[in-house]
């Protein structure tokens, strides 16, 4: 069996705009997901497949690049497809465009699979190497290498997990880390365009626990680190590195 893309469409919510009236990160990257769900469900590995087998589909990296916002009331489809395989990681890549076709962002991914019992990585099971990834169009450069370390914390907050910041997997679901490195940003960097977000998910954490976002700007304004660390553990939970417009 081939893998093959897949398109969704969606419209974007009132509950999903900024004050400015655009889709904000975490609903687009909402968005991607559930079309990489829709697109994983019609070849059999969706994390409820997984799920039946005691897996799970878990997100290591995603580096988003966005070009317009869309608006409020907007239509938008997004196309996904896996676009390569290394090893236990596997790649998956996304395109946003508009209902004319125009291309409003794209984004590349890394996912692993977990068992969901023992909470380890596990190698990639044969009923999904079976599948051959053939992407239908070039795949967008993976999401490789190290992210800049943040050395000295400008702005930080601390949040605490509550029931609905878990998702199936029992811990915090990844859309609401990029909202918690976000939130943790002051006014006047918010106000910009972000054009560019890489992420890269090191560990989990679950209800209860209390997560410390912190936040630095690099030499170059336009560059934001970010860190985000459970206070139970000691742990770094996320990493990650955002681009705004001038």
């Amino acid at each position: 069996m081939k893998s093959y893309p897949g398109k969704s469409s969606f419209i974007v919510r009132s509950s999903e705009i900024d004050y400015h009236g655009d889709a904000t990160i975490p609903a687009l990257v909402s968005y991607m997901q559930e079309a990489a769900w829709e697109n994983t469900r019609n070849m059999g590995i969706s994390m409820y497949d997984l799920l039946e087998r005691g897996l799970t589909w878990v997100l290591q990296r995603m580096r988003v690049e966005m070009f317009r916002y869309p608006k409020h009331g907007e239509t938008i489809i997004v196309e996904t497809w896996a676009s390569g395989r290394e090893r236990v990681f596997l790649h998956r890549d996304f395109r946003i465009y508009s209902s004319e076709n125009e291309l409003l962002g794209q984004a590349t991914s890394v996912w692993l699979v977990m068992d969901v019992v023992k909470r380890q990585l596990v190698s990639v099971p044969e009923f999904i190497t079976d599948i051959e990834v053939a992407p239908n169009q070039e795949p967008l450069p993976f999401a490789k290498g190290k992210l800049p370390q943040l050395q000295e914390p400008v702005y930080t907050q601390q949040m605490p997990v509550r029931w609905h910041d878990i998702d199936l997997n029992r811990h915090v679901t990844n859309t609401r880390y990029l909202q918690w490195i976000l939130d943790t940003l002051p006014t006047n960097i918010l106000e910009k365009q972000l054009k560019e977000i890489d992420v890269i998910y090191k560990a989990e954490s679950v209800l209860g626990d209390t997560v410390i976002s912190e936040a630095g700007t690099t030499e170059e304004q336009t560059i934001v680190l970010h860190k985000l660390t459970s206070q139970q553990t000691g742990k770094e939970l996320v990493q990650a590195k955002t681009v705004w417009a001038v």
